[in-house]
């Protein structure tokens, strides 16, 4: 059987919102909004610091182009290495314990396989900057729960923002809803309906392909995982 994925559907929407959520958890937002009083934060700038994305496909390719403007020094982590435009580097995965502490914000924008699940733990948060950012728009399971609401408890790392969850849906009792430096939002940033034109013509495309005989767009590779 010959497999294929949304590749490139929900990439520019993604990095939108992954980059909302980065501002929003630099700028202490949702202290301010839960304070229900008037209680400025601190002015923390993007500009010019260093990044890190977890992760090499269409989300970090449409999220490059949205950092552009803001000048930082975008370090991508990707399984096969190529340059990319708007990245300082490109390094194999396997480089990540190198480069987490020199980040102030760590996007994870990669699939959740074997290898990635539990990427983020206790152990490598303490590797990453006490002013760091999470922000996760890939998988829940991509991160330790448990170590997350530890290291934020305790100021390890300093926000962290998570359109995805695990376990999902988050339920309503769970510790993360209450840590005032995290942001949940509930699995939206790829909207369905939203992105559901650039689906269909995708779709169009590979039948189109499959039809001529031509290669597959977003084919899946079974032993990878995506």
């Amino acid at each position: 059987q010959t497999w294929t994925r949304a590749q490139g559907v929900y990439g520019v929407p993604v990095a939108e919102h992954a980059l909302m959520l980065a501002l929003a958890c630099l700028r202490g937002v949702a202290v301010s909004v839960r304070s229900r009083q008037w209680s400025p934060q601190p002015s923390v700038a993007l500009t010019g610091e260093d990044v890190l994305i977890v992760g090499g496909g269409s989300i970090a390719t449409a999220l490059l182009d949205l950092l552009n403007p803001f000048d930082v020094r975008a370090t991508v982590l990707r399984c096969h290495p190529r340059s990319m435009a708007g990245a300082a580097s490109v390094l194999p995965m396997p480089m990540l314990d190198e480069v987490l502490p020199c980040a102030r914000v760590v996007f994870l924008c990669a699939p959740l396989t074997p290898q990635t699940d539990g990427l983020i733990d206790a152990q490598r948060m303490r590797l990453m900057r006490s002013d760091a950012c999470l922000v996760n728009v890939a998988r829940g399971r991509l991160v330790v729960t448990d170590d997350l609401v530890g290291c934020l408890s305790t100021g390890q790392i300093t926000a962290a923002g998570l359109d995805v969850t695990d376990p999902e849906p988050l339920p309503s009792d769970h510790p993360l809803w209450r840590l005032p430096n995290c942001i949940i939002t509930a699995h939206s940033a790829g909207e369905l309906g939203r992105c559901m034109p650039a689906f269909v013509q995708l779709v169009e495309n590979n039948i189109r392909r499959w039809r001529n005989g031509e290669q597959l767009i977003g084919q899946v590779d079974i032993t990878l995982g995506y």
